[in-house]
């Protein structure tokens, strides 16, 4: 069994893998805690691509929709604002916290939303059952490297759903692999958090044609905690990127089916363009 920290050795890239051992102390934290949090949430609050078809997929359904990961809620707030009811979930407290607090500001969305702080796989919680829709947002698909945990998840949540729900999510092209295949080296960028304080990031990405995989190591070379004490951040992430055709045989062993799919254009910038398909899948026979 593996620890965080060796988890985290693993998936770190050079050149910042010797700072493993050279950072005074390693504590593994929240990834809605951490600073470049922020920065992403910047590269990512105002993505409409996915949740334009994943608002269309859940209006046809007649029912309550399950945000899988629902993070900061940006799908959440989409599928509220078309006027669904949503269960917004997250394993992370931070990111339910922020979403909770950011329905305070907004109360027509927040009568449509109930936000749970729960593993999607613990049968003890609130979550109930009954779906009409279950929905991950972006190609969070990718964050399952493992066939089987991938697995697990699509037999979960075919048990969550409604006699005739749907589970939609967004995966990659073949064709949009070649984008990532090009994404070598290490850049630098710089942003404002949430308190207003600039940062420089620093990120090492590679693309493993194995799998195919997709690593990113960031790194903040300094920041201050709540306290004041003086601290750096790295974050190490290692992505399957998932296709249709590496996933069908995994949904058809959860018991689904895919039944149909709309093209979606996730990213066309600098980086190359980057094609998805969002998914449909319902639950067989």
């Amino acid at each position: 069994m593996t620890t965080a920290l060796d988890d985290i050795r693993q998936t770190c890239l050079p050149p910042f893998r010797h700072l493993l051992d050279r950072l005074p102390a390693l504590r593994v934290t929240d990834l809605y805690e951490d600073p470049f949090e922020s920065y992403l949430h910047q590269q990512n609050a105002a993505k409409t691509w996915d949740t334009e078809h994943l608002t269309a997929i859940a209006g046809r359904q007649a029912g309550r929709v399950l945000d899988i990961g629902c993070g900061r809620g940006r799908v959440a707030l989409a599928l509220a604002a078309a006027g669904l009811s949503v269960t917004a979930v997250d394993t992370s407290r931070a990111a339910t916290t922020r979403l909770s607090a950011n329905l305070d500001e907004h109360p027509d969305l927040s009568a449509r939303i109930q936000v749970v702080h729960q593993d999607v796989f613990d049968v003890t919680g609130s979550l109930g059952g009954g779906y009409a829709t279950a929905v991950l947002g972006d190609t969070s698909v990718n964050m399952f490297t493992e066939a089987e945990p991938l697995t697990e998840l699509l037999h979960r949540v075919r048990h969550l759903l409604a006699p005739g729900g749907v589970l939609s999510f967004a995966v990659l092209t073949e064709t949009a692999l070649t984008a990532y295949a090009g994404r070598n080296g290490v850049l630098t960028t710089d942003f404002t958090d949430d308190q207003g304080r600039r940062h420089i990031l620093f990120a090492a990405v590679r693309h493993d044609p194995a799998g195919p995989y997709f690593s990113r190591t960031l790194f903040l070379p300094d920041g201050t905690r709540d306290d004041g004490e003086p601290v750096a951040y790295l974050a190490a992430v290692r992505e399957r990127l998932w296709t249709r055709r590496a996933l069908e045989p995994h949904a058809q062993a959860a018991g689904f089916e895919v039944r149909g799919s709309v093209p979606a254009v996730a990213r066309d910038g600098k980086s190359g363009r980057v094609d998805t398909e969002v998914l449909l899948l319902a639950p067989r026979g």
